[in-house]
C-alpha cells in the first residue's frame, strides 16, 4: 500500500459526498417504486433472491466509503469501490422494475424498427447467417458483447485513480439516468427483442455462439404476453429493443474514457461492439441510434449535477 502507484495523497476524503447522497436518494426512489408496484400486484417479487447481491453491494459501498475516509493515501480505491457498488445497486433495482411491468401491451414500434432496418439494408437473421459462416467470428463478437460491464468497472477504477471524482460521479449518474430514460421510453413505446418473432435455426445459433437466440426470445415473448407470477433475479432477461441499453453503456465508456490511457483501446473495442450488439443483442439499427441519444441526454444533466456539487473542489 506504500507504492507510488497507490499513493494519491490529494484524493478526496470524507464518508459520503454530495453527489453520492443524491445517487443514494435515487436508489431509495427506485426501491420505493419497486415496493409500490409489488404491493399493487398482481405480480409478486421474490425479494430473497435479491438479498445477497443487495447486501453485498451495500456492504461494498460502506467498505469503500470507510476505506476512503480512513486511508487517505489510497482514497481512490474506496471511491472506485463505492461507485461500482452504487451503480450495481441501481442497475439491479431498475432491472427489477422493468420485469415488474410485464406483461406489456402489444409492441407498437416493431414495424417501424423493421422498416428502418430495411432502409439501411440490415436484416438480423441475414447477419446471423453470414457470421455463422465465418469461423470464430461469432464467439469473438460474443466476448466483446459481454465485456461492457467489465469496461465500466475498469474505467471507474481508472478515473478514481486519476483523482477524477467529478467524472466518476458523472459516469454513474449518466448510467443511472440513462437506464431510467430507457425505462420511460419503453413504457411509452412498448417493444421487445426481435429474437422473439424472427426465429434463428438452432444449428445457426450454435455456429454463431448467439447470446440472444430464439429460445431466449421465446422466454421474452412469454414474459411480454403473460408476465411473471413471481419476479426473481434468476428470471431477469434483457427484453427491451429500443433504445438499446447496451449501446448506452458502449457510448458511455467511450465518452468517459476521453483523456485517459484507456481511450484508444476502449474506442476500438466499442467500434467492434456495434456489430456485436446488432448480432448478439438481436437489435435494430434504430436501437443503436436511440442508445446513443439516451446516453447524450443523460450525460448533460449528470455533468451539470456533478459540476455543481464539485464546484468547491
Amino acid at each position: 500500500m506504500t507504492s507510488a502507484l497507490l499513493d494519491h495523497p490529494k484524493s478526496q476524503t470524507g464518508f459520503f459526498h454530495k453527489t453520492e447522497y443524491l445517487f443514494m436518494g435515487l436508489i431509495v426512489f427506485v426501491v420505493a417504486a419497486n415496493i409500490w408496484v409489488d404491493v399493487r400486484g398482481p405480480q409478486q417479487v421474490a425479494w430473497g433472491s435479491f438479498a445477497v447481491p443487495a447486501i453485498g453491494a451495500s456492504g461494498l459501498a460502506l467498505i469503500g466509503a470507510y476505506y476512503r475516509h480512513a486511508y487517505k493515501n489510497v482514497a481512490w480505491l474506496g471511491k472506485a469501490a463505492l461507485a461500482i457498488a452504487l451503480a450495481s445497486l441501481m442497475g439491479m433495482l431498475l432491472g427489477l422494475l422493468f420485469h415488474q411491468h410485464m406483461p406489456r401491451p402489444e409492441p407498437v414500434l416493431t414495424d417501424a424498427l423493421l422498416a428502418m432496418d430495411t432502409w439501411f439494408g440490415f436484416h438480423w437473421p441475414g447477419m446471423v447467417d453470414w457470421v455463422a459462416g465465418v469461423p470464430y467470428l461469432g464467439t469473438f463478437l460474443r466476448y466483446v458483447y459481454l465485456s461492457s460491464l467489465y469496461q465500466i468497472i475498469i474505467l471507474i477504477g481508472t478515473l478514481a485513480w486519476l483523482q477524477r471524482d467529478r467524472d466518476v460521479d458523472a459516469l454513474i449518474l449518466t448510467n443511472g439516468l440513462g437506464l431510467m430514460l430507457v425505462f420511460v421510453v419503453w413504457q411509452t413505446f412498448p417493444n421487445i427483442s426481435q429474437s422473439s418473432y424472427l426465429p434463428i435455426p438452432h444449428e445457426t445459433a450454435l455456429a454463431t455462439d448467439l447470446v440472444t437466440h430464439s429460445t431466449y426470445g421465446q422466454m421474452i415473448l412469454d414474459y411480454a404476453q403473460n408476465g411473471l407470477p413471481v419476479v426473481s433475479r434468476d428470471k431477469m432477461l434483457g427484453a427491451v429493443a429500443f433504445p438499446s441499453y447496451h449501446m448506452v453503456m458502449c457510448a458511455l465508456v467511450v465518452a468517459f474514457a476521453w483523456r485517459t490511457v484507456l481511450f484508444w483501446p476502449i474506442l476500438i473495442i466499442n467500434i467492434i461492439m456495434i456489430p456485436a450488439i446488432l448480432l448478439h443483442g438481436a437489435h435494430h439499427i434504430a436501437d443503436i441510434l436511440g442508445g446513443i441519444a439516451v446516453m447524450c441526454a443523460a450525460m448533460i444533466p449528470a455533468y451539470m449535477i456533478s459540476n455543481y456539487f464539485h464546484k468547491d473542489g
